[in-house]
Formats: C-alpha cells, sequence, structure tokens
C-alpha cells in the first residue's frame, strides 16, 4: 500500500509538473466561451500551444537534462535549493522571452495575462529559492486556481465546476508534495498562496 501511495504521489507530480501549466492555462482559456476570444483559427490556437509549450516546458526541460549531464544537478527532480537556482533562472528567462513576444502579438488579453502572470510567479519563486525552498508545484496550481478566480470575477461568468475541479487537483499535489518528502507544509501552503495572490493581482 504504501508504494502504491508513494507511484500515485509520483505521477500526479509528473502530470502536474509546474513547467506544463502554462499550457493547461491556455486551454483553460480558449475552452472559455464567454470570454470572447477572437482566436477562431484552429491554425492559431494551434501555433500559440506549440509555443508555449516549447518555450514554458521542452526548453526548461532540456536544459535541466544538460545540467544533469553535467553534474551541476544530482537528479531532475533538484531536490535541494542550491540545485535549483540555475534551473528557475534560465526558466525565467525563456518564460520573460514568451511573454515579451505576447505582448508584441495581437492576441487576446488573457493570454498575455496569464504568461505574464506565469512569468511572475517563476521569478518570484526564483528570489525566494535563494532563501527557502518553496513548492512550485503548488505556487503553479495556485496560479491557475487564482487566474480562474480572477476571470469569473472580472466576466462575472459561472467557473464553479472548473474551480472546485482546480482546487482538487491542488488538494492532490499537495498530498503528492508532502507524500514525497519534497516539501514540508509551509512550503507547500505559502507557495500555493504565492501562486493564487500573484494571478489575482495581475487579473484583478
Amino acid at each position: 500500500m504504501q508504494n502504491l501511495s508513494v507511484l500515485f504521489a509520483r505521477i500526479i507530480s509528473y502530470l502536474f509538473h509546474p513547467l506544463l501549466l502554462p499550457t493547461f492555462g491556455l486551454f483553460l482559456i480558449f475552452n472559455l466561451d464567454e470570454a470572447g476570444l477572437w482566436i477562431s483559427s484552429p491554425e492559431m490556437r494551434l501555433f500559440l500551444y506549440a509555443v508555449t509549450f516549447s518555450i514554458t516546458f521542452l526548453l526548461p526541460l532540456t536544459n535541466a537534462f544538460l545540467l544533469l549531464k553535467m553534474k551541476y544537478i544530482s537528479s531532475l527532480e533538484m531536490k535541494t535549493k542550491e540545485e535549483r537556482k540555475i534551473p528557475y533562472l534560465v526558466a525565467a528567462i525563456f518564460y520573460s522571452s514568451e511573454s515579451y513576444f505576447l505582448m508584441q502579438w495581437d492576441v487576446p488579453v488573457l493570454i498575455k495575462a496569464l504568461m505574464l502572470g506565469a512569468t511572475l510567479l517563476v521569478v518570484s519563486v526564483l528570489l525566494i529559492n535563494l532563501f527557502w525552498k518553496i513548492s512550485t508545484h503548488m505556487a503553479g496550481i495556485g496560479g491557475l486556481c487564482g487566474m480562474m478566480i480572477a476571470i469569473s470575477y472580472r466576466l462575472q461568468i459561472n467557473l464553479h465546476p472548473v474551480l472546485i475541479a482546480l482546487f482538487i487537483i491542488a488538494g492532490l499535489i499537495a498530498f503528492s508534495r508532502l507524500k514525497l518528502s519534497a516539501h514540508d507544509s509551509a512550503q507547500v501552503y505559502v507557495g500555493f498562496l504565492l501562486g493564487v495572490f500573484v494571478q489575482l493581482f495581475l487579473f484583478l
């Protein structure tokens, strides 16, 4: 039973890896019919998916593999805050680059805000990690929760089912990080609250 719970925790951690959450956020925004997004072209949506997935997931992941090969990090889990400094810095550069390009493109403001929020979150985690190991997983899912709360309030639309699902996922992620001893309770809770408040600040 213990092995099964650890396996479940690992699966949850991989499925909802923080680097994947900007792409998940894009999916959520694209499926908000009430938002009046003008991007109806499947090709344009696919392009934005590809750009976001490549810059916010594939490139940082490739960098992590290179750091692992160079023995700068001992594993992809990067268990110490010291090991996370360079990967977080590189991720912040990639995220900032996409935010900059999105600001130049004619795309809906919700998409720009999503990426800007993700960038601010990565930078915040980078700075906090210099002194304290915060949960990036919880910061990421907290960001999605904060974004959807703000969108629901600003656009006056009912997103209760989405929010319930996100909070359930947040609970599962919190369980997984604690089960794997990746963080303590304070690091998990603070990470989640950081994500929520950064996105609320941007979207509200």
